[in-house]
């Protein structure tokens, strides 16, 4: 359970069926954190692995690494012999565990953190079998659900084993390193694309193919050394001055900031200190912020626009 989650208000519920071959789980609950360290594995080893839907609800979870959020249609592959940790603000979902070692070479071999969503035809398809499962399981000798299992299984293994479904997990978490690695240096004025790619040992080329949904990596980085001067300026006191606080962020003069700033915003870095001195709109985002899911560079630029508004 999180630590600010209040005991009376803790839920958890569910059913389960025991299999010759595997162990099928339908549960939800209030908000609650799970994590399996490398210790935990260490002390206790498991061979197995699981499929895991969420039917209502969002999950975030990070599997050794790859932070990846979770909504309703999407089934995981979870590998039990590598860490992960997963938190929820309330779920509903069906857990299938099963023997590493039953599973076609395609399942077993790097699909730690394989997602298919509803959105993917493949995808739609097992959440269709794995959701029959769960409701006619009742009605199934066990011979009858192994073998429905097993066909789940063996479908699984051909739908993650798609190149698609692997390039685009290894490309989310490309990205999850590149962008943080970008953002420990963003204070740095000579930070940019080229040391970028000499940190990661990535070609330029993959590195733009990476961030070109973004606009490309240097737009990328004026975007986030933005948002984080924003960010600053909302925490900071009237006598932190906005040249200090551009330089932070990697900006060589007050000029240039105030330039991009104005562009990407359409509002000048003192005005919105006024708007900060506000309590009433400073109050707003402090509620922005208790109830936004963590990402603090989206909640204040939406914080910004209201404002503006």
């Amino acid at each position: 359970m999180p630590e600010d989650a209040d005991p009376a208000l803790f839920d958890f519920h569910g059913s389960s069926w025991q299999l010759p071959g595997a162990f099928l789980h339908v549960s939800g609950g209030s908000a609650m954190a799970m994590s399996r360290t490398q210790q935990v594995i260490d002390e206790r080893p498991t061979p197995h692995m699981v499929l895991f839907m969420v039917l209502s609800g969002r999950v975030t979870s990070n599997y050794d690494g790859l932070v990846q959020e979770h909504e309703p249609g999407d089934i995981v592959v979870v590998d039990y012999s590598l860490p992960y940790e997963s938190q929820t603000s309330g779920f509903e979902a069906i857990t299938l565990t099963f023997d590493k070692a039953s599973v076609p070479a395609e399942l077993q071999n790097n699909a730690h953190g394989l997602v298919l969503t509803a959105n993917d035809p493949t995808g739609a398809m097992l959440g269709t079998q794995i959701k029959a499962l769960a409701e006619h399981i009742d009605g199934l000798s066990v011979h009858q659900g192994q073998v429905t299992v097993d066909g789940i299984l063996q479908f699984a293994a051909a739908a993650y084993a798609t190149p698609t479904t692997r390039e685009r997990r290894d490309r989310r978490f490309l990205f999850q390193r590149a962008s943080s690695t970008a953002r420990q240096s963003l204070s740095d004025p000579d930070f940019g694309p080229d040391e970028l790619v000499n940190a990661l040992g990535v070609s330029r080329s993959k590195l733009f193919r990476l961030f070109e949904p973004y606009g490309g990596v240097q737009r990328w980085m004026l975007a986030e050394r933005l948002r984080g001067s924003l960010q600053s300026i909302l925490r900071s006191t009237p006598d932190h001055k906005i040249a200090a606080i551009a330089r932070n962020h990697g900006f060589r003069s007050e000029a240039h900031f105030s330039r991009a700033f104005h562009k990407r915003y359409q509002i000048s870095p003192s005005s919105v200190r006024t708007l900060a001195g506000e309590s009433m709109r400073m109050a707003t985002y402090e509620t922005m912020l208790r109830h936004g899911g963590g990402n603090g560079g989206a909640i204040v630029e939406a914080w910004l626009a209201a404002a503006r508004a």
